[in-house]
């Protein structure tokens, strides 16, 4: 083809182009108007059945069993999301345990199996929730995955070897761990503030022979996308536990004073509370410090102090 005839093709082109946006188009798009496909036509079709079915045969792979499944919904007719937590004995008789969640558009959390000494570090099986202010039993669980904390996405709960629980959110395509900033590691669920949802409760770690032994209760209630101790509600959880109980009605017979390690425990618990409150630490500490402690229980007292201290 000629010098001139590739010229004339370029111009006639050009022409074409120049006047397709003054130029009606009454063809019907096979992608409903559009010059070009959306991306859900390349996207696999949606099929929980498919996924629960790719999760099965992994896991009959992997020598697990089924110990707990729990079903939701998605938010805004997002379609069915179904937790499966798994578990399996190794060759010394510890159990590893396995969390697998699926949407109709993928397994979108895959946690687990791990061996040692991972197993005691990771946060591999799935719990179900408590229902807020009810027993623990096994009528009191939800068996469905649910939004515990209001945010519009069903969370599912995983607890480690060691008791201290992480909450996932779970979305239509993938998933992720909340946040959680709180003096103890959590390991209940717990309405903290009283406003119909579950919070995060921890209690610190106390030796069985603690003459002592406060309850050092820390919780953490979700606020801007993530759980935290410093929250309102939080704070206020901690202002009623650290203000002294009401008086009662004057009995006929005056109570006996409490016993050291009473006295003590309660005047420790105290100042845990007041300085998760938002009191100043150095005040606490000072009115603490004032407590007269007998030397038998001086080195218990010496340890709690420090740890409000580290606080």
């Amino acid at each position: 083809m000629g010098r001139a005839k590739i010229a004339e093709k370029l111009a006639l082109l050009s022409l074409l182009v120049t006047n397709a946006g003054c130029v009606s188009d009454h063809r019907v798009s096979p992608w409903g108007g559009g010059e070009l496909p959306p991306i859900s036509a390349f996207a696999a079709p949606a099929d929980l059945e498919a996924q629960l079915g790719a999760i099965d045969a992994e896991t009959r792979a992997l020598g697990l069993r089924k110990t707990l499944e729990l079903r939701g919904e998605l938010s805004r007719s997002g379609g069915p999301v179904v937790a499966l937590g798994y578990e399996k004995n190794d060759a010394a008789g510890r159990t590893a345990h396995a969390v697998r969640v699926a949407t109709a558009h993928g397994v979108v959390l895959a946690i687990g199996p791990f061996e040692e000494p991972q197993a005691g570090e990771r946060h591999a099986e799935l719990v179900p929730a408590l229902a807020p202010d009810a027993a623990s039993t096994d009528d009191a669980v939800t068996r469905q995955i649910t939004d515990l904390n209001g945010d519009g996405l069903p969370d599912a709960v995983l607890r480690n070897r060691r008791g201290a629980l992480e909450i996932h959110r779970i979305g239509p395509l993938g998933s992720s761990r909340y946040a959680v900033a709180m003096a103890v590691s959590p390991s209940e669920l717990a309405d903290a503030d009283g406003d119909g949802r579950l919070d995060l409760l921890g209690r610190a770690d106390v030796p069985a022979d603690d003459p002592l032994a406060p309850a050092l209760v820390d919780v953490a209630t979700f606020v801007d996308g993530r759980y935290t101790n410093t929250s309102a509600g939080a704070r206020a959880f901690h202002a009623r536990l650290a203000s002294p109980a009401p008086p009662r009605a004057r009995p006929q017979t005056p109570p006996a004073p409490p016993d050291d390690a009473t006295r003590l425990r309660g005047a420790i618990e105290r100042a845990w509370h007041a300085i998760l409150a938002g009191d100043p630490r150095p005040r606490v500490l000072e009115a603490l410090s004032a407590e007269p402690v007998p030397a038998s229980l001086r080195a218990s007292f010496d340890r709690h102090r420090a740890r409000l201290e580290a606080l």
